[in-house]
């Protein structure tokens, strides 16, 4: 009978660690989740504002809006444009409007009074490997081009290695000139919610729309919106 009161002993000693184990743990907490009294609303920006055109609201102060369309680099596609719309009634003016493109970052040594000095740098540089060439005339003549570069970081790598090589190299940056093509309609003259208009958009691509002021204003809207210009009357 001695493995009877060894095995409740063993049995006592587990239920008194049990129970000590069981009072020092903490008890458990009631987690309450905040109630929701209200939901949320997303308020969304109004859209009309894309849509409309011809006359602003009475009192707004706000000039009346036309649709643009464009750009076109050449004057003749954008006559054929203005034709296309005639067709549907509508009344259009093309206007052209100068603006920079090709963005460049020109790499160069400055110009020197001297031309001989310039040729003995030119030279130097092309001895050495490097492609360069002397600017002839204008303001920059006799500076020495070391090339153009749509990348600033491209550029500022040639600049800093030539300039380690002891050359004073500069960047610039420069821009080229061109003429753009624009389209602005007398909204008042637009009878087909403007559904003519977006299938010229959608067939020229490269081609964008949007409203700006109906006169003395430029054809141009910064930023392009949308492409949906019906004109509400």
């Amino acid at each position: 009978m001695r493995w009877v009161f060894f095995s409740l002993l063993i049995l006592n000693m587990v239920y008194l660690v049990f129970s000590l184990v069981m009072r020092a743990a903490p008890a458990p907490q009631r987690v309450i989740a905040p109630s929701v009294t209200a939901a949320e609303t997303l308020v969304l920006l109004d859209e009309s504002s894309l849509s409309g055109a011809g006359d602003a609201p009475a009192g707004s102060g706000m000039p009346p809006l036309c649709p643009v369309a464009g750009p076109w680099d050449q004057l003749a596609a954008a006559d054929q444009a203005a034709r296309v719309l005639s067709g549907s009634g509508y009344k259009t003016t093309v206007e052209s409007l100068k603006v920079a493109r090709d963005r460049l970052h020109w790499v160069h040594l400055p110009a020197v009074a001297d031309r001989e000095r310039a040729l003995r740098v030119l030279r130097e540089l092309q001895s050495r490997g490097v492609d360069s060439f002397i600017v002839g005339d204008g303001e920059d003549a006799n500076a020495i081009s070391l090339g153009y570069f749509s990348s600033a970081d491209s550029a500022r790598g040639l600049m800093m290695k030539m300039q380690t090589a002891g050359y004073p190299a500069e960047i610039r940056q420069t821009v080229k000139e061109a003429t753009e093509y624009w389209l602005r309609v007398n909204a008042e003259s637009i009878r087909d919610d403007g559904e003519a208009l977006r299938k010229l958009i959608a067939s020229n691509p490269g081609i964008s729309g949007n409203h700006v002021a109906c006169a003395g204003s430029s054809p141009v809207p910064a930023p392009v919106l949308d492409e949906n210009l019906p004109a509400d009357q």
